[in-house]
């Protein structure tokens, strides 16, 4: 398949249409990268540069695809950051992002798409029972989030607005972080 700049046979027109498109929405969300006609992810993890780059993979050939390294500053790590060129999929990414709802056809999308965003800003203790988080840089993208979580059965959540840093952080409660580990 060619799929070049401008060339019809590139549709986007279906997606997101699976859960790890769901998926890859929620981690673009939380770390994408856009400026002009480009679309991608910037993060320091290989891991999540590598699952963005797999369906990156999927739309284009390996020659449209860029990868840059970065150093992050005070913390000496190396940053990342993929990306292709692509205004039509950066348009469907922003209008998601974008959008005043988050449009999910079902408890298994919104799993998907909350899982990206928690493996992009989200953490947890070590235990994997406490400290349960995913942090936002503005209040809407928090507040349509956090207004998703009943829907896959997460009714213990408190959403917290930080304001010395302005930004706001879901707090999933310990009565629910195994029901939210399950459903993500």
């Amino acid at each position: 398949m060619d799929n070049t700049v401008g060339n019809s046979s590139t549709n986007f027109c279906n997606f997101p249409k699976s859960n790890q498109d769901h998926y890859i929405l929620g981690l673009w969300c939380a770390d994408g990268y856009h400026w002009t006609s480009s679309i991608g992810l910037s993060n320091i993890d290989l891991a999540l540069i590598g699952k963005f780059r797999k369906f990156l993979s999927g739309l284009f050939p390996e020659e449209r695809i860029k990868l840059d390294q970065y150093n992050t500053g005070k913390r000496k790590y190396v940053g990342y950051k993929l990306y292709v060129n692509c205004r039509a999929l950066l348009r469907i990414f922003k209008a998601f992002k974008d959008n005043s709802e988050r449009k999910l056809n079902d408890a298994k999308a919104i799993g998907a798409y909350i899982a990206g965003r928690f493996d992009g800003d989200g953490c947890i203790s070590k235990d994997l029972k406490r400290d349960c988080r995913i942090s936002y840089g503005n209040y809407q993208d928090a507040k349509l989030d956090y207004d998703l979580l009943p829907s896959i059965g997460i009714m213990n959540s408190k959403l917290y607005r930080y304001r010395t840093s302005n930004t706001f952080v879901i707090y999933i409660s310990t009565k629910d972080v195994d029901k939210f580990k399950d459903n993500i």
